[in-house]
Formats: structure tokens, sequence, C-alpha cells
């Protein structure tokens, strides 16, 4: 049905094709929905080649470029016109994109540098003061998920419950893209995502830096409840399935369990990082 029919020049009926969605930048992938191409447009790190805006949804996009600095207006691109139907083409392959009428093609953002990371947190929130008087600071340790709804609903979730950072490695981890930046509806703009190369290694340093590290697992002796007693605290998640690696539960500082009832083997990992950072925040009801 996505053609259009019309007379040819010999009498005979010719097919002629609807324009196809557009293509992302080399090296580069769209971002669609509303939330998520406004969390772009305001992140000055975010690349934006173009974008891309259905009549009906033109007023809202310039509404949200107008709350914008100055400098950002100018580094963005001027919105395109596009009709509803091309949008559509540019998920996966097969899926229609649920794009409320905005798209952005941009290119990934870069991973900020581990040892910079810590040592920004560090600055913010010097580790020899006084306990009591500083807030807590919450991290999250991807052990090589690589669902991007999986990843894009976790940093849904950190940007919730004020996560400072999640950290992944860059091999055997979802890519960035637009499955994930829709997921997340906003959050990889908002929340810094570290890649590494030695999951195991990053474990080491955070530890040096002050972070107690705590796995989930099913089979952990801590309660997720206890959670919330530490300042400095980064939660550590499994594939999808397999959960966490043996040398990456070998390096935690202790395994964390969710009780669930006994005839539901599991949690789907998205929901169990979830219900962690919000044990984890109980601290402020304390």
């Amino acid at each position: 049905h996505n053609v259009n029919k019309r007379p040819s020049h010999d009498g005979e009926t010719a097919t002629a094709t609807r324009k196809p969605a557009p293509k992302p930048p080399q090296n580069g992938y769209f971002i669609w929905g509303r939330h998520a191409v406004f969390a772009a447009l305001a992140n000055p790190n975010r690349r934006i080649q173009q974008l891309y805006v259905a009549a009906d949804s033109t007023n809202s996009l310039e509404t949200e470029i107008g709350h914008l600095d100055r400098q950002r207006q100018n580094d963005i691109p001027k919105p395109q016109l596009i009709e509803r139907s091309r949008l559509d083409g540019i998920g996966r392959a097969g899926e229609k994109a649920i794009h409320q009428g905005m798209a952005a093609a941009v290119w990934p953002l870069d991973s900020p540098h581990l040892e910079d990371f810590l040592a920004g947190l560090n600055a913010s929130q010097d580790i020899t003061t006084n306990q009591d008087t500083v807030s807590p600071l919450r991290l999250l340790l991807l052990d090589q998920l690589s669902d991007p709804r999986n990843v894009g609903a976790i940093m849904r979730s950190a940007r919730a419950f004020g996560v400072a950072g999640l950290i992944t490695t860059f091999r055997n981890s979802a890519e960035e893209n637009g499955v994930l930046a829709r997921t997340a509806s906003g959050a990889l703009d908002n929340v810094p995502l570290i890649r590494v190369v030695n999951l195991a290694r990053t474990i080491e340093q955070l530890q040096d830096n002050g972070f107690l590290v705590a796995g989930l697992a099913g089979e952990g002796d801590v309660e997720v409840g206890e959670l919330a007693a530490h300042q400095r605290l980064a939660i550590m998640v499994g594939a999808e399935g397999s959960g966490l690696r043996r040398l990456s539960r070998d390096h935690c500082d202790m395994l964390v369990r969710i009780n669930i009832n006994d005839d539901a083997k599991s949690l789907n990992v998205s929901n169990a990082a979830a219900i962690a950072l919000y044990a984890a925040s109980l601290h402020q009801a304390n």
C-alpha cells in the first residue's frame, strides 16, 4: 500500500514509489520521539546533523529550540519539514518508529574517560569530608548487557534516581542507537555513559575511590534494603539470562538479592536495577 498509481505514456498504469525514509549520517543514527529529541537538543555535547519534523509537530519543536541558549541554537541545524510516513521507516527494519512527528540525525556521544569522570566526582564531593554532610553517590555497572531496550530502560531509571553515571564495556554491550535512545526517553543525553575495556579493573578503581560495589544476584547473601546504608555505592547488574560473570562476582564487595516469590525464577534486568536504585534511595527517609 506504499505506492501511488499514475498513467504512463503508453497508456498502462505505472507505479511511483513513495519517498523513502531519510538516512542517518555515516557512523551515526536517528533519535526519535519528543523526550529523546528534546534531550538531544539541550545537550551541548550532542552533535546533530539534521532535524526532521512533521507539519503538526513544528510548533512544539520550535518552542523547545527557543528555550535553548543562543550558542546552542546556532549549533543545531534548521529543522527540515518531512512527511510523517517517511519518518515511520527510520527505526529498525520492519518496525515502525514511534516518532511523535520528529527525529534528529545524530552521531554517538563521546564516552567520558573513567579517570576524568571519577576526578570530577571527587572534586564535587570531597571524600574526606564528613559523610553526614554530603549527598550519597550512586553508580551503575552493566556487565555485558546487549539488549538496547534493557539498557535504555535502565538509563531511564538511573535518571529518575539521580545516578551519577553508568559504566559498561566497549565489547559485548549494547551500542548507542535509536532504540536505546527512545527507550531511555531522554536519559541518554542526561546520564553519562562511560565505556571501559576491563570491567574487573574498573571495579578496583571504583573501590580505590571509596565506592562499595554490590552485584545483583539471586543467590546474594545481602538483602537489597541494605544498599541504602552506603554513601558511595556502585550497583552492578549482569547480562540478560546469564547474570554476572564469575570474574565480576569475585570482584564485588557483596552480592545482593531481591526477594521474589519462589515460583518466579527471576526479574527482568531493568526491573531489578530499578528496584535496587529505589532501595538505595531510601536513605533520604532515614
